[in-house]
């Protein structure tokens, strides 16, 4: 459990209580929580208290007197940076989170530019946020592990696990290709393990001494992907100090471009540049060399994002060098093998150990149903199995409902009709093409949605869709949620 003390400085109040209860709730984090309404408020706690190890703060606050300050998020950040340096601590001892509904590109470059850990939007997914503090907080334990070292209780879990044929062929390629030092794409489902392939690109190549860097491309807002990739020069922008960029840190060693997907048509021609030259030029910088090896990662179909003219051709067969990671339901025989690693890995305290494994009955559950999530699904799955079982042995009982409800004997949508043919609508008697596609498009969203319960995020993951770009598919189809 990581002990913390956190500082949430917002004017909302009912969002500081929410945020920490979500914190109460979450059992890998202990945190001693202060609120700050005001920006004065809580320059003045940041002043008077022991340092925080974590500080999350909205962009717009009032002052002393109750008049809005769009720069209060900011004076805060430079304030809490300003006290790091005066007491020699590194950077990453305290992290920052900026968490606001109020931004601009300026405002969000002079965040990221005082040295942000992440910037969440409002209205605020919570289960995202949380994950974003364990990932600050993480960090922060890593780089002070003089003032606390890491438990060891808690190791890096990056096994690849798996005996069927098609993941041993799958891993004969990733050998192969971990010693050509080559570039390559990694496509993949959501859930299928893609970071993990990729760190085992690198620790069987002759970078295994160097840095692996993963990068979310979809994790930054376009505007500032530049600035984060190849850096970005003193004074460029008010309040931001000269940044070194992604690619810089990754020097000698791996860059993970996770969601290469998502990035804009007009970030693609100088990422190409990059792997044509290995040559960089971060914002009012000078052109530099960089010795690394990009791996890309994605759960976009990159051609068929090519024929829609939202991904670079030139682009596209530069990263072509691909490997396809199989989904968890094409290798069934890998499912137990999995569910037992994750049994080890979660039933470790003394109220667990009385587990012995599972039954019979769950482990053949877990290979009749069809994973969407895949093998993080199948994670989650064995972790609250673990949590909630009271026997000895894991059964049905203690697994989720859709996996043990799934009957194996379900029939695809499409199973008694023509192959063409849905919720009566035969799409050959169509006349124009453009009309087909629509109605194709709006029966196959309408169905994907129900099946994540109408979660726009899940189903755009599933479906390898950009959530904005999914928001205006729907908006364009006239396609909403109908409550009964």
């Amino acid at each position: 459990m990581e002990y913390a003390r956190i500082l949430i400085a917002d004017d909302a109040k009912e969002t500081c209580k929410y945020i920490a209860l979500q914190l109460k709730m979450e059992p890998s984090i202990h945190a001693e929580v202060d609120f700050a309404y005001a920006r004065d408020e809580a320059i003045d706690l940041l002043t008077q208290n022991s340092p925080y190890d974590l500080i999350l703060v909205d962009l717009w606050m009032p002052d002393a007197q109750g008049v809005l300050d769009k720069e209060a998020g900011l004076k805060i950040l430079k304030h809490y940076k300003d006290l790091q340096a005066a007491a020699k601590r590194s950077p990453t001892c305290g992290q920052a989170i900026v968490i606001t509904a109020n931004s601009s590109s300026e405002t969000v470059l002079k965040a990221w530019g005082l040295g942000i850990h992440d910037y969440i939007s409002k209205p605020i997914d919570y289960t995202r946020l949380i994950e974003i503090i364990k990932s600050a907080l993480s960090q922060r334990l890593h780089q002070d592990s003089a003032i606390s070292p890491p438990s060891t209780d808690e190791e890096v879990d990056y096994e690849i696990i798996g005996k069927s044929h098609v993941m041993i062929e799958m891993m004969k390629k990733v050998g192969r290709i971990a010693v050509s030092g080559s570039d390559v794409l990694i496509y993949g489902e959501s859930g299928t393990g893609k970071e993990l392939v990729a760190r085992a690109i690198h620790e069987y190549s002759h970078r295994s001494n160097g840095p692996f860097i993963p990068y979310n491309c979809s994790a930054v807002p376009s505007e500032l992907i530049e600035a984060e990739l190849f850096g970005i020069g003193k004074r460029v922008a008010t309040a931001v100090d000269q940044r070194p960029g992604i690619f810089l840190q990754a020097h000698g060693g791996t860059l993970l471009l996770d969601e290469i997907g998502d990035l804009s048509l007009e970030m693609q021609p100088k990422l190409l540049r990059v792997l044509d030259y290995k040559e960089i030029q971060g914002v009012g910088l000078n052109v530099r060399r960089v010795d690394v090896r990009v791996i890309a990662a994605t759960n976009r179909d990159l051609q068929a994002a090519v024929e829609a003219g939202e991904f670079r051709r030139d682009l596209y067969y530069r990263l072509k060098f691909m490997i396809t990671l199989p989904l968890l339901r094409e290798r069934e025989e890998d499912i137990p093998l999995l569910a037992e690693h994750f049994f080890h890995k979660y039933a470790r305290t003394p109220e667990q150990k009385h587990i012995n494994g599972f039954d019979r009955a769950s482990l053949e559950a877990f290979q009749r149903y069809h994973w969407p999530g895949n093998v993080r699904e199948l994670e989650k799955a064995v972790e609250l199995a673990v949590v909630t079982c009271a026997d000895h042995q894991i059964t049905e009982k203690d697994l989720p409902p859709e996996i043990f409800s799934q009957s194996p004997s379900v029939k695809s949508p499409m199973a008694d009709s023509h192959p063409l043919e849905f919720k009566g609508e035969n799409l050959l008697n169509v006349e124009k093409i453009k009309e087909a596609t629509q109605r194709f498009e709006r029966i196959f969203l309408e169905s994907k949605l129900k099946q994540n319960n109408w979660n726009v995020q899940k189903t755009a993951q599933q479906i390898g869709m950009n959530r904005k770009s999914l928001h205006r598919k729907l908006k364009q189809l006239g396609l909403q949620r109908t409550l009964s």
